[in-house]
């Protein structure tokens, strides 16, 4: 007691002494005080506490400082008493440059945006203005639908972890997982295999007592494979399921639906609800949920947890045991800025508070994205919800960000400029942990992205393949006047990028001006290098040096027939390219495509081998990845395959190997033919057998080895 007494009174006294920096002078904190208020960034009960809790910070810290050097306290007590202090209140008031980076952790768990503040009442404003040129549109539209008599508009509207397994897996057998982008970031589909039981959405006919046919019901089909084939459960009440999780002994299913009856926000604009009306547009209420369900028993699963959101899901994922789900919401004018149900995100029946409501200034239309996680450890609320006024357009998830981007062509930018325009892609970066969001930073760049594989995230930076259209933008005004009447863009340029932005989404390094008059049609990216494929009527595939993030440079170039539309690294120096064989003269498609090209040396990246596959011009794996089996340890590539000629029609699933330089068909398993009504197919394997799962329910098994069929479930 004697000896902290004398530690108070040496504090004390050297705390007289002490001079107060200039920027914690009480006159400063005023004046900071009134510049954070007329900004509205944070709330005055937030930003008061912050800016005290760092002064007393900034004060303790350099006493203790002081009294660590008169020897008082040694450094491992004196870092122990920093610890105490909460990491939220650990703020830079001067904003000054640290002498050491702030740890990247510190950074993920804290908002870099300066969000402006703004009420319902506000955000209703800001949405007005687009509603206005909506209906605009609208009116114009159905006018001229009236007066043609037409029919008017419509609204169109492999994995490096394994999936968690039951305590039943087959003898740690091989298994088909997934095909997912992200080491570690699961992703949902229309079929799950943990090693024992397989789980597909099946629609099953149904018949009356007589047995005649009387409709369909959907569900989750349960299959135990040990022993034989046998459905343990058809877990039903379902619609228009479309994909689900497997994760632990739970499934997580997430459904769109809309609601019986019209939107009473829109029937309560009178005018607005009828040209919709005349222009084809169904003004239903869209909805989602998100369902829980605990298979601990496979005979018997069990309904856990609902939850229901506005809006229409767009993209999901489930990283390290929390649920993240993306979805759209339309907001419309309801009843006015007092209808907050009408224009506000709600979820399971709680409007988005306005604080986590972000309206960037680019924004123009009416939709919201939203944002909202899961603990799946204790499924009982959400964990965190967002909301962002942004279109819905390309969504990629690393492990530690969720990446959005909203595209907008020359045309609805309004630029009002003469000379070279281009259309962009604005981009917002959400860092996520432990099932919080934390708002990060957000950018443009020039041109747009075909799909989530088109971003990579690697060591910080974001790497983005995009395809850039240019104008030439022209005044056009009145010959009498001299009046603006507008800007002509004429034709545009096409050509190709790759940016490399940093955390703060600037860009610090790019490649442009690839590939005149052709777009990408699929990128694939590995550690320092990225491959980019476009497309005219031949394949230019370019491989990337991006080791230098501010300085990148085009490696090689190879020139071949047709194109890939989904690349995948197979193994060590090989790269896998799924798509179609082309005519190099007239340019007419000839079939599907495997390529597999040798990357060993980037700057001369070669065809190894390529197989042409004539009897199909069609298949789900050109647009979905994960319709494709991937597994380089088990040298497997499967997906279903479509092929038509002069009326016949035909489906099979095809299974091939890589050796000794060329692609070995395997498997070819007839799925569907001309009698039969569609259905989608997949499939998986488990050791030494491998199943066909059809979505009527019927399920086969054969020997991955021989191919002779083993067993069928009908």
């Amino acid at each position: 007691m004697e000896r902290e007494k004398e530690i108070l009174n040496k504090i004390h006294e050297k705390g007289k002494e002490l001079d107060i920096p200039s920027g914690l002078a009480p006159e400063w904190m005023q004046e900071t005080l009134k510049e954070h208020e007329r900004k509205q960034y944070f709330r005055k009960g937030r930003l008061y506490p912050a800016l005290a809790a760092a002064a007393s910070f900034c004060l303790i810290a350099g006493l203790l400082l002081h009294v660590a050097s008169l020897g008082f306290l040694s450094a491992n007590n004196y870092e122990a008493e920093l610890s105490i202090l909460p990491q939220g209140e650990l703020m830079n008031p001067l904003n000054q440059q640290e002498k050491t980076a702030p740890s990247k952790s510190l950074e993920e768990e804290k908002e870099l945006l300066t969000f402006p503040e703004m009420t319902y009442e506000e955000i209703y404003a800001r949405l007005s203005e687009s509603w206005q040129s909506e209906q605009e549109i609208l009116s114009y539209a159905a006018r001229k639908d009236a007066a043609y008599d037409t029919a008017g508009l419509s609204a169109v509207s492999e994995s490096e972890q394994k999936q968690a397994t039951t305590e039943d897996a087959a003898d740690e057998a091989a298994f088909g997982q997934t095909n997912i982008q992200t080491a570690g970031v699961d992703e949902a589909d229309c079929i799950k295999n943990d090693g024992r039981y397989l789980y597909q959405i099946a629609r099953k006919q149904t018949k009356k007592e007589d047995g005649t046919p009387d409709g369909e019901k959907q569900g989750i089909q349960i299959l135990d494979t040990k022993d034989g084939l046998k459905e343990t459960a058809f877990l039903e009440g379902f619609e228009d399921l479309k994909e689900f999780y497997l994760w632990k002994n739970f499934i997580i299913t997430i459904e769109n639906k809309n609601y019986d009856t019209v939107d009473p926000a829109f029937a309560a604009k009178k005018e607005y609800a009828e040209d919709l009306a005349v222009c084809g547009i169904e003004p239903l209420r869209s909805y989602h949920e998100i369902t829980i369900y605990d298979i601990t028993d496979k005979t018997s699963p069990r309904k856990q947890k609902t939850f229901t959101l506005r809006g229409t899901s767009e993209s999901t994922r489930i990283s390290e045991g929390y649920f993240y789900g993306i979805s759209s919401f339309t907001a419309n004018p309801g009843e006015g800025e007092a209808d907050y149900d009408a224009y506000i995100p709600t979820v399971d029946g709680n409007k988005i508070s306005a604080d986590k409501i972000y309206c960037p200034d680019y924004a123009d239309g009416s939709s919201f994205l939203v944002l909202v996680s899961i603990d799946l450890s204790n499924p009982t609320e959400f964990a965190d919800t967002r909301a962002v006024l942004s279109g819905s357009g390309t969504c990629y998830v690393s492990q530690k960000n969720i990446y959005v981007t909203h595209y907008q062509s020359v045309y609805e930018e309004e630029l009002h400029q003469e000379g070279t325009v281009l259309d962009s892609t604005k981009l917002l970066r959400f860092s996520y942990l432990k099932g919080r969001f934390y708002a990060q930073a957000e950018g443009e760049i020039p041109g747009r992205v075909d799909n989530s594989f088109s971003l990579d995230e690697y060591q910080g930076d974001l790497r983005i393949a995009a395809t850039v259209q240019e104008y030439e933008a022209k005044k056009i005004t009145d010959d009498r006047t001299g009046e603006l009447l507008g800007y002509d863009y004429g034709e545009s340029k096409e050509t190709n990028a790759l940016y490399i932005l940093g955390r703060a989404l600037n860009i610090k390094g790019k490649i442009e001006g690839l590939a005149e008059g052709e777009h990408i049609k699929s990128a694939r990216f590995l550690g320092d290098t990225g491959y980019i494929v476009t497309f005219r009527q031949t394949d230019p595939l370019f491989a990337l040096d991006l080791s230098d993030p501010q300085n990148p440079k085009v490696l090689g170039e190879l020139k071949i027939s047709g194109f890939s539309e989904y690349l995948h690294f197979y193994g060590e120096n090989l790269l896998l390219g799924i798509g179609m064989e082309v005519d190099e003269e007239t340019g007419r498609e000839e079939g599907m495509k495997l390529s597999m090209f040798d990357i060993t040396d980037p700057a001369d990246p070669k065809e190894q081998s390529k197989l042409n596959l004539k009897d199909y011009n069609y298949s789900e794996a050109l647009w979905d990845h994960r319709a494709v089996l991937i597994d380089t340890a088990e040298n497997l590539i499967g997906f279903e395959a479509d092929g038509s000629s002069r009326g016949s029609f035909w489906k099979d699933y095809l299974v091939y190997s890589y050796e000794n330089g060329a692609f070995t068909q395997k498997l070819k398993l007839k799925t569907q033919t001309d009698s039969e009504s569609w259905n989608r197919t997949r499939g998986t394997f488990i050791g030494e057998t491998f199943y066909i799962l059809r979505e009527n329910g019927t399920v086969s098994s054969y020997n991955r080895t021989t191919g002779a069929l083993l067993e069928e479930l009908k």
